[in-house]
């Protein structure tokens, strides 16, 4: 089927006659009268005709047309039509700059201003957009009370995020895991700089760094195929007018859980210069202290234990960002963009783990400083040639996680302890004298210190050739990219045993504990002072036993280089008649990849036997047919469909070919260096209608059938190793493989709409999205066994939460603005278990925060953000929603301050 649209395509796009001898090319930029700020996703078309063009972030059109005199009408929601008329000469470039007026019934209101006028931006650009796509602009990300990008994309219809001590760090996409989303800056993909995984976590981006976000949720031929879910594109932004403009904020804010503060700042400088603006620098920056923490109990059911933690952290993100852009004349510019984030977590975890079984309670200590960074720098050009545009452009991307120090103790106590989890929120437990440090005995200190790499080189071009045939016009596009990515991670792993004469806890105490933890419900005693610990380890090295093969094992397990080589093309038409848009075309990728890791093999006595190099290389090809169609049923209603193929990579840590076997167990785990990425077809359907006051409201269906599903199988009674000589027999091994289907099916709603069609509401707006989804996929039955290893059974995707969506409502006055924020994901499977009952879900949530600023002048603003007013905790349970095996509670944070546009 593939292959027949490709045969189907091709010919019916050459066959139009590229007939330019008698046409000209229109270009210019479209702007606000009264603030001349660039008017983004605006639509300019011939009156009477179907030939259009939409403006991009600068408020930027061009399109070719007919030659001799032609009316011209732009159109924007919330400003009134405009027609120009004027003379096009053949092979000739006009420059048609236009100011648009607000329309007059809005003026009293702030309807072309700060909230209103960054949701106009987004919906234009959504309108025009060919596919089926949700945009954020920057200021309307700066409407909610999101610092990082995770957490702003949250507000999209159809996204959920995965949080880490409360604040959002990895982004779903239709119900669909983050390994099946495609992150990109300046619409080139961004390395992932975590060892083991491909997908990005944006809680390292700001969101003051960005000009907008695009996610598209159906895939172009122009568009990197790997991208079931979606495909989320962070935009930086660049300089727009000859007048300097200097914006920026400062702040503070409040933690109530640890009772610290926090600090903000960012400054922005962009402007144009020259006669003609030809040259435009921008420079933002932006920083960001915060001090957090979260009380937290863990239990393991299998062991009968219960853990008490305390986390205290200090996490700062500093975020810089340019473009020079320089436009030679009318038809060549060429353009430099760069990004640099870093992201620093300083972790200290103290906790207590009961062990009734054992007759012990350990207490631990960690402290663990971890940085991610991540650089994009694009460099690229852009031509407009009578008969055909050409753009072109190379990135480098460099992402890095280093973790310096991770440093951890434990010590032990021979202590009895009783459990009770008869209270499913919080559990009870007798131990008498747990606080007593004297009674702890020196167990263990680690040292570790690891560092992954990720480095992207991509080199891409696109041609554009515009054609007609007969009235309608249309475009046929074609590309090709190459990237090399480069992958490694290195660890090193030293801990240390007592050889006798350490002393117990009580000795290496550390400061006083905070005054509550979980509302005082538990009594943490006197925590331990590990850098205390690590000056007497220093001072007394003879006391220490280095854990010689443990070290081995660690290092050799989890080490590798990997390499992977990407070449793809495509070719696709753009097709208008009359008021319905045809979208197709073919995308063409190959991806090589080679890795090399280390086999580790554990004697029948559980000691190490060998550890021995190994490597594994593989190769794979997509043919990705794609096609849209958008049928305008009035200037203001849109019905979409589209058909696609798309697919997802393996994550790293499943197909480097590692291999670990413990005789003694009669077990072991095997890397799949040729799995294979899953492939998926997707088909949508969507609804929008925009009110020409700014607001949509829209519904839209998706089903995506995924074909090579992975999932971890259980090979029993296997040899070992699966190829070549075997070395053991009868041995269960686990290793991820393909070979099962899946399904998501799901519905989207939305609704923004400013209320100024009722009196007494004229000054609210609401903001209301909900997706519901059903998954389904089959894995290796969990009870199979080696008579019936063939046997499968069903569960839920993991990651996919039935129910996800936002609700708001503001106030926006001439001076004063109001808004509370609900944000709802429903509960998902977080770990397939060895049984049924094993499986570990997290359970829903709903967060509430508010926002609000005043307007001192035109130009300063004051803000404040309150945050997790509902002190919402991550709560997971495993099995059944009755046993709660985690509850982590982190109280509610705040921030404010001044912003200010000079």
């Amino acid at each position: 089927m593939k292959l027949k649209m490709l045969f189907i395509w091709i010919p019916l796009l050459l066959a139009a006659t590229v007939a330019n001898a008698q046409r000209g090319i229109i270009k210019g930029r479209i702007t606000d009268q009264r603030n001349k700020e660039p008017l983004t996703g605006a639509t300019v078309v011939v009156t009477g005709t179907n030939n259009a063009a939409s403006t991009n972030l600068n408020g930027e059109y061009q399109f070719y047309v007919n030659a001799g005199k032609i009316n011209l009408t732009v159109r924007y929601l919330g400003y009134n039509d405009t027609t120009f008329t004027l003379t096009v000469d053949k092979n000739k470039l006009e420059v048609l700059n236009i100011a648009m007026y607000a329309r007059p019934q809005t003026l009293k209101n702030v309807i072309v201003s700060g909230y209103t006028q960054g949701q106009a931006k987004a919906l234009n650009q959504q309108k025009n957009a060919d596919n089926i796509k949700n945009i954020i602009a920057a200021d309307q990300i700066g409407r909610f009370p999101d610092p990082n990008a995770a957490e702003a994309l949250q507000r999209v219809p159809g996204i959920n995020i995965e949080r880490d001590q409360g604040e959002g760090r990895y982004v779903s996409i239709r119900g669909l895991a983050p390994q099946f989303t495609n992150t990109s800056v300046n619409g080139e993909q961004i390395p992932s700089p975590e060892a083991d995984v491909r997908f990005v976590a944006l809680d390292a981006i700001p969101s003051d760094q960005l000009a907008s976000i695009e996610v598209s949720k159906a895939l172009t031929p122009d568009m990197d195929g790997d991208a079931i879910g979606g495909s989320i594109n962070l935009i930086t932004r660049i300089a727009q007018s000859s007048i300097a403009a200097i914006s920026g904020s400062l702040g503070s804010g409040y933690n109530n859980l640890v009772g610290k503060t926090n600090l903000q700042g960012q400054l922005q400088y962009g402007q144009r210069f020259g006669k003609n603006e030809k040259l435009g620098i921008l420079l933002n920056g932006n920083y960001y202290h915060n001090d957090l923490g979260s009380d937290n109990f863990e239990r393991n059911v299998d062991d009968n234990e219960l853990e008490l933690r305390d986390y205290s952290l200090t996490r700062t993100r500093l975020g810089l960002s340019s473009s020079i852009d320089y436009k030679f004349n009318n038809h060549h510019e060429i353009y430099f963009k760069g990004l640099y984030t870093r992201f620093t977590d300083r972790e200290q975890r103290r906790r207590y783990v009961f062990k009734p079984g054992d007759d012990e309670i350990e207490k631990l200590m960690k402290d663990r400083f971890e940085s991610q960074s991540v650089i994009s720098l694009n460099t690229g050009a852009k031509h407009t040639f009578k008969n055909f545009f050409l753009d072109y452009e190379a990135q480098y991307s460099y992402g890095e996680q280093n973790t310096p120090y991770d440093n951890e103790s434990s010590f032990v106590a021979g202590m009895p302890s009783l459990l009770n989890f008869n209270d499913g929120n919080y559990p009870r437990f007798d131990a008498v004298g747990y606080t007593d440090n004297s009674a702890y005995e020196f167990d263990e200190i680690g040292f570790g210190k690891t560092k992954a790499k990720d480095k992207n080189l991509t080199a891409k071009f696109n041609v554009g050739l515009p054609y007609k045939i007969g009235s309608n016009d249309g475009l046929i596009k074609f590309g090709a990219k190459v990237r090399s990515k480069n992958k490694s991670y290195t660890i090193q792993q030293n801990t240390f045993e007592n050889l006798g004469g350490v002393p117990n806890l009580n000795q290496f105490e550390g400061v006083s504990p905070k005054s509550e933890f979980l509302k005082g419900r538990y009594d943490l005693g006197t925590p331990m002072g590990i850098n205390k610990l690590i000056t007497y380890f220093n001072n007394n090295p003879s006391q220490f036993e280095l854990q010689v093969e443990d070290k081995a094992i660690d290092q050799a397990l989890e080490a590798f280089t990997a390499n992977e080589d990407v070449v793809a093309g495509y070719v696709m038409g753009r097709q208008q008649l009359k008021k319905l848009m045809i979208l197709g075309g073919v995308r063409y990728e190959r991806t090589k990849v080679s890795y090399n890791s280390n086999d580790v093999v554990i004697d029948e006595n559980g000691d190490l036997a060998a550890i021995v190099p190994v490597s594994g290389s593989s190769s794979y090809d997509f043919v990705l047919p794609q096609l849209h169609f958008k049928y305008e049923i009035t200037p203001l209603s849109n019905l979409r469909a589209a058909l696609t193929w798309s697919y997802a990579r393996p994550n790293f840590s499943e197909i480097i070919p590692s291999q670990e076997i413990n005789r003694e167990d009669g077990v072991a785990s095997v890397g799949n260096p040729a799995l294979q990425p899953v492939s998926a077809i997707n088909y949508d359907l969507m609804y929008e209608h925009y009110f020409g006051s700014v607001g949509i409201v829209s519904a839209g269906l998706f089903h995506k059938q995924l074909d090579d599903f992975i999932y971890r199988r259980i090979l029993f009674n296997a040899n070992y190793p699966l190829t070549g000589t075997a070395t053991a027999t009868g041995i269960d091994i686990t290793q991820a493989q393909n070979g099962n289907k899946a399904s998501i099916t799901g519905i989207e709603l939305a609704l923004q709409r400013r209320l100024n069609f009722i009196p007494l509401l004229k000054d609210f707006s609401v903001y209301l999205n909900y997706t519901y989804t059903n998954s389904k996929a089959k894995i290796q039955s969990r009870a199979a066994a080696a008579n019936n290893a063939n046997v499968t059974e069903e569960i839920r995707l993991p990651g996919q939460s039935e129910s996800v969506g936002n609700a708001s409502l503001a106030y926006e006055g001439k001076r004063f603005s109001l808004r509370g924020s609900l944000n709802f994901n429903g509960s998902f499977l977080s770990e397939v278990g060895g049984t049924k009952e094993a499986d570990v879900f997290v359970k829903s949530r709903m967060q509430f925060d508010a926002s609000g600023s005043v307007n001192i002048t035109n130009r300063i603003r004051l803000f404040a953000e309150l945050l997790n007013l509902t002190n919402q905790p991550l709560e997971v349970y495993q099995g059944n929603k009755s046993q709660t095996i985690q509850r982590e509670f982190y109280s509610f944070w705040s921030r404010f301050g001044i912003k200010f546009n000079l």
